[in-house]
């Protein structure tokens, strides 16, 4: 015969496995195009400021929605920066950026050019691609742009 205490407790504690078993399979909330712009534009500006950038200005204030496919929309936000460490070498401003975005947050490498003076990195859990560049001496440019998310 059945212990009474287990014929209460049986029923409950067979839910409680049940629901713990279909928590896991939940698909991530995907940020809005504003939601990600926000996280955007302080990674750019965190980036500028950790490599040593000095008079930041802003070059594209974002703020806008650009229409892709599928009825979403992707944000943009740029900013440029003089080093302040004076190297004018551009390969050296270009690793302070790269390490400087390595510190704010996790982001992947993905393309660079042959004078290494640019550099793409992609993270795909923020939704963010963002390019880094030293176009000239002393110069640092950091632009950036959420993927096509939804608007609302």
């Amino acid at each position: 015969m059945m212990n009474p205490a287990w014929r209460v407790l049986s029923a409950p504690l067979i839910g409680l496995f049940v629901l713990a078993g279909c928590g896991g399979n939940e698909e991530p909330k995907v940020p809005t195009a504003a939601e990600a712009a926000v996280t955007l534009k302080d990674h750019v500006t965190r980036t500028l400021d950790g490599a040593l950038g000095k008079d930041l200005k802003v070059t594209d204030p974002g703020g806008k929605d650009v229409p892709c496919a599928e009825g979403k929309v992707k944000r943009t936000y740029a900013a440029k920066a003089r080093d302040s460490f004076y190297s004018g070498d551009s390969n050296l401003t270009l690793l302070a950026m790269i390490g400087s975005l390595g510190k704010v947050a996790e982001y992947d490498l993905t393309s660079s050019n042959s004078s290494d003076t640019y550099q793409e990195a992609t993270n795909k859990d923020l939704h963010l691609r963002i390019v880094l560049s030293a176009p000239d001496k002393g110069s640092m440019v950091v632009r950036g742009e959420t993927e096509c998310l939804p608007a609302r």
